[in-house]
């Protein structure tokens, strides 16, 4: 038995890795990773620009509030559960004010032919306060397409400086972060060769 005991010392050894390179690694993940999320956040903003750009504002009733009940996949295949909000608003589809006619200060102007619908859109909890039932809002739409519209609010948020400057303060921190580790990681690792 004491024959094998260097072995297993030596494979416990070969299993911890080489000092340093556990910080090595995630050192580089935590660099590689904050790129993508600046793209993925960019991405999102370019939708909303294309809306404050060629969108359209109409005047919405909100008709309900509503939360339900999700089910998604988590990362390890289990189903779980989140609480979505929504709010219903009924508005005109062939509005005509253009988002920057709104902007600088015009009045949403009614169309000439009303097309009245409704449409459920998603929302943070904390727009049930201020959007209750009954109130009137404005929403951008693409004109004549429900499907890319949102809360003039909302829109207004997400493209500001101060929603772009809280992703790349954080992204920024954790790229300084992971070129931190990696470069200490590295140190290490060659240290012990």
């Amino acid at each position: 038995m004491n024959d094998y005991r260097p072995a297993l010392d030596e494979l416990r050894e070969r299993r911890k890795g080489k000092p340093g390179e556990l910080l090595l690694i995630i050192g580089i993940a935590l660099a590689a990773i904050a790129p993508f999320v600046l793209a993925i956040v960019h991405n999102e903003g370019s939708e909303y620009a294309l809306l404050k750009e060629q969108g359209v504002v109409a005047q919405a009733k909100v008709l309900a509030q509503d939360s339900r009940e999700e089910s998604y996949e988590g990362r390890k295949g289990r189903t779980r559960t989140k609480t979505v909000h929504y709010l219903k608003l009924q508005y005109d589809l062939n509005s005509a004010t253009t988002y920057a006619q709104w902007k600088a200060g015009g009045k949403i102007v009614p169309s000439q032919y009303p097309v009245v619908t409704t449409t459920e859109i998603e929302v943070p909890e904390t727009y049930f306060e201020t959007n209750p039932v009954g109130a009137t809002r404005p929403v951008a739409l693409m004109r004549g397409d429900s499907s890319k519209m949102d809360l003039v609010e909302q829109v207004e948020y997400e493209t500001s400086f101060s929603y772009f400057a809280r992703y790349y303060l954080a992204m920024g921190a954790m790229f300084v972060a992971g070129l931190v580790m990696a470069v200490v990681g590295w140190r290490k690792r060659k240290a012990h060769v």
